[in-house]
């Protein structure tokens, strides 16, 4: 019965999906990296500096170089699951939804990492002066099952805030940092840029929420039909993923610029978000045995998955690897 249930989410969801995609591309959706080669859709969330690389490539014609042509195209989290299934996008840089379906027998695979720790920072009210002093206070994070609130309850536990230590449900980071600076809140969690913003309002930084917790963030994921029907084209397109990572973290006055243009930041701006993001990245798009099982931990968590999930029913990084190797060969 439950299996019935899911298959008829998973069909509906990827009608939704379907529909959503057909009537976004009547809109006509801008295509980056120009290439006369293979057309590729990219499912991505909006800006997030978290796949930072993989716009880096972008940009700098890394996959148009390869033959590749990629049209990205912006989608809620909840979609690219089906969208993948129903071959309405063939990547996608949110590897959150793709993952739980896979670790749920799913034909998916994330076969690339771009982050390897957390984005996020824990902010709080100015009188605030450690993590300690918030035991028995009101830390905002997301609704249960999301990221945010995952990372309260880890720092809940590591720091030893106690049990009276209140994890106040509010979606919106905005809305969380107005409520801390009102004093509603005392603390909360908000991703890289948002942290400039809520220093400009007056809250304090504690602490990178990546130092304690290394977990990878973003990536790709792709059906396990693409990877066995188009290794090539996955090759090349990790070769250029990792040569944006190489040019971010290489090239800092560059990806400044594009890290400004991106986002909507000032040269200053954009430089503080990048020496706050720039340890983040993987080198070759694969994790380490450490944070790979961050990620399931976090995973399990976040989606309530049962049991224990093994790495290869939601991993496969070896095509990044050959990706690797050939680069170094070439070097």
């Amino acid at each position: 019965m439950a299996s019935r249930l899911l298959m008829k989410s998973v069909k509906y969801s990827a009608a939704l999906a379907v529909v959503w995609l057909a009537a976004l591309a009547a809109t006509g959706v801008q295509a980056q990296g120009k290439s006369s080669g293979a057309k590729i859709k990219l499912g991505t969330p909006s800006a997030s500096l978290s796949y930072l690389p993989i716009h880096v490539a972008l940009q700098k014609g890394f996959f148009a170089r390869r033959g590749l042509d990629i049209e990205v195209i912006q989608m809620a989290a909840g979609l690219v699951a089906p969208a993948l299934l129903n071959r309405a996008i063939d990547y996608t840089t949110i590897p959150s939804g793709p993952a739980t379906a896979g670790a749920r027998g799913a034909p998916l695979k994330v076969i690339c990492f771009t982050s390897v720790k957390l984005q996020h920072v824990l902010v709080s009210r100015p009188e605030i002066t450690a993590v300690s002093d918030l035991a028995g206070k009101r830390i905002g994070a997301g609704s249960f099952g999301t990221l945010p609130a995952y990372e309260v309850r880890v720092l809940i536990d590591k720091y030893h805030l106690g049990a009276n230590t209140i994890i106040v449900p509010l979606n919106s980071t905005n809305d969380r940092m107005i409520a801390t600076q009102r004093g509603t809140l005392d603390a909360t969690v908000v991703p890289v840029p948002s942290d400039l913003k809520a220093e400009e309002m007056g809250l304090k930084r504690l602490l990178q929420m990546g130092s304690i917790l290394p977990i990878p963030q973003a990536g790709f994921a792709t059906s396990e039909e693409k990877i066995k029907t188009a290794r090539q084209e996955i090759v090349e397109l990790l070769k250029a993923t990792i040569e944006g990572i190489d040019y971010t973290s290489t090239q800092r006055e560059g990806t400044i610029e594009i890290i400004a243009k991106w986002m909507k930041l000032s040269p200053a701006q954009a430089t503080k978000a990048y020496d706050s993001v720039r340890d983040t990245f993987s080198k070759i798009g694969v994790p380490t045995e450490e944070q790979a099982k961050a990620y399931i931990a976090m995973l399990s968590s976040t989606a309530s998955l049962k049991g224990d999930v093994a790495a290869g029913s939601i991993f496969d990084f070896s095509l990044a690897a050959e990706a690797a190797r050939e680069l170094a060969q070439k070097k």
